[in-house]
């Protein structure tokens, strides 16, 4: 059986593939084979990529046909047909998912599976904002680029339904099983995505092979955007450098500081009623996709534009400000 993990981004994708690629021996003794195809960096065969990224980049960057990782896929399939085998990329969630069927052409429709986790709308939402505003990547921030975001969701609702992408991925994938799974640490085995990402594909965590599970503490938004003028100004790796080092300000550790209430309680509606024929066929034993959120009474105060959230953003620049100095 290969497992095909699509993502989607920002559901501890890159946390199962670094388990995986650093356990390789442990967990080929319970029968898992992460495949190499597709991860061979370009540079030299020797180094293995983290994810299955290189396929993404191929298909996103040119227009060549997919035989080269067709051919290398099915042959290592092969080699290791008697085990369960794992192919991953975030970056697939969102590429021509056409053209990334072509490479496991070879590979029977009823060997496959194809699984995604799915995050909650506004959390989602959430993650991809600070991720965008660390890297530097936003060409507004806050209100303007909240705004324009939710305007494109409301006009064009399956780019972002689940629905949307199941029947997508059943156009290219013809016969494929799909197995979407929900990411909610709370209801995880273990809360933990490689504990729970395993269990679901029928692997036993290794022996020897302890998953580390850090707090994982959501950075916040005025922290994403200081961060970000490091990247526009020093680079992303500088950035991701700071980025390491924990800062005990709390003004760096916030979650639900991106969308105001309304707007993610409209955000989470909207979308949810896109996806009940979704919900209903997955997940028909949940009374809906996901569980309502439970803002405390600080969160359901804030707001974006206010002095308070200017002066937070100065804070957090200062801090990081005082951290890129000293590096």
């Amino acid at each position: 059986m290969l497992w095909l993990h699509i993502g989607m981004p920002k559901t501890g994708t890159t946390a199962l593939q670094s388990y995986v690629r650093r356990n390789k021996a442990q967990l080929a003794d319970v029968g898992l084979h992460y495949m190499e195809a597709g991860r061979r960096r370009a540079e030299g065969s020797d180094r293995l990529a983290i994810s299955h990224n290189p396929i993404a980049f191929y298909i996103n960057q040119s227009n060549k046909p997919m035989d080269p990782f067709r051919e290398l896929m099915a042959t290592e399939y092969q080699m290791h047909g008697d085990h369960t085998c794992l192919v991953s990329s975030e970056m697939f969630y969102s590429c021509d998912l056409t053209r990334l069927a072509q490479a496991f052409a070879e590979i029977p429709a009823r060997e496959m599976r194809i699984t995604f986790y799915c995050r909650r709308y506004s959390d989602f939402f959430e993650a991809d904002y600070k991720q965008r505003a660390k890297n530097g990547r936003l060409a507004t921030i806050g209100s303007a680029f909240v705004r324009d975001r939710l305007a494109t969701i409301k006009a064009n609702p399956d780019s972002f339904s689940f629905s949307a992408k199941a029947q997508q991925i059943r156009q290219a994938f013809p016969g494929v099983e799909i197995v979407p799974m929900l990411y909610n640490r709370a209801q995880m085995v273990q809360g933990h995505v490689v504990d729970d990402f395993l269990s679901r594909i029928g692997v036993a965590l290794p022996d020897g092979g302890a998953v580390d599970r850090p707090s994982n503490l959501s950075q916040s938004r005025a922290a994403s955007e200081a961060f970000g003028i490091v990247s526009r100004a020093m680079g992303r790796k500088q950035s991701r450098q700071l980025r390491r080092q924990v800062a005990s300000d709390p003004v760096m550790i916030r979650r639900y500081d991106v969308l105001e209430p309304d707007e993610r309680a409209w955000l989470d509606q909207y979308l949810t009623t896109k996806d009940v024929a979704f919900q209903q066929e997955f997940f028909p034993d949940r009374p809906g996709l996901f569980d309502p959120v439970e803002l405390s009474e600080e969160d359901q105060k804030f707001r974006r534009d206010t002095p308070e959230e200017y002066e937070a953003l100065r804070r957090a620049s200062e801090i990081v400000f005082r951290m890129a100095l000293k590096a």
